[in-house]
C-alpha cells in the first residue's frame, strides 16, 4: 500500500501570523487572534467540520433529506501550559426531514468509527521533525 501524506506549508507574514496552503488553496492563521483564527481554533473548526461532513453523509446514504445542518463546537483548555483542550462539547442542530433517531446514531457513528480528526486526536501521535536553518 502506497502512503499517502498530506502537506501544508506556512509562510510567516509578520507578529503571530501565517498564510497556510495547502493543493493551492490558502488562508490565514493568527496566534494573536487579532486577524484570522488561531491554531487552537482551527483544531476546532478541523473537527467539527470532520463530524459534521460524516452526519450529512450517512443522513443522505440513510435517505434522509437534510436541508440545514449548523455545529457548534466549544472547547475547555487547562489553564497551564501546554494549554491543550481537555474536553470539548457539540452541538448538532439538524434541519429537515430527519429522524432524531438516525440523526443521533449519524453523530454517535461519526465519532465512533469515521471522523480522522477525532481518531488521529484520541492515539499516540508519532510526530517526527527536522530543521534547517539557512544564512
Amino acid at each position: 500500500m502506497t502512503e499517502k501524506l498530506t502537506t501544508v506549508e506556512l509562510k510567516w507574514d509578520d507578529d503571530f501570523r501565517f498564510e497556510a496552503t495547502s493543493r493551492g488553496v490558502s488562508m490565514a492563521v493568527d496566534g494573536d487572534k487579532a486577524a484570522a483564527l488561531a491554531p487552537m481554533e482551527l483544531l476546532l473548526v478541523s473537527i467539527g467540520a470532520c463530524s459534521a461532513i460524516d452526519v450529512v453523509d450517512i443522513l443522505r446514504k440513510g435517505r434522509q433529506d437534510v436541508e440545514a445542518l449548523h455545529v457548534t463546537v466549544s472547547g475547555r483548555r487547562r489553564p497551564e501550559t501546554p494549554r491543550y483542550y481537555e474536553g470539548m462539547t457539540f452541538r448538532f442542530e439538524v434541519r429537515g426531514g430527519v429522524s432524531e433517531a438516525k440523526a443521533r446514531r449519524a453523530v454517535e457513528l461519526s465519532f465512533q468509527k469515521y471522523c480522522s480528526v477525532y481518531h488521529t486526536l484520541r492515539r499516540e501521535l508519532e510526530v517526527s521533525w527536522e530543521v534547517s536553518v539557512q544564512p
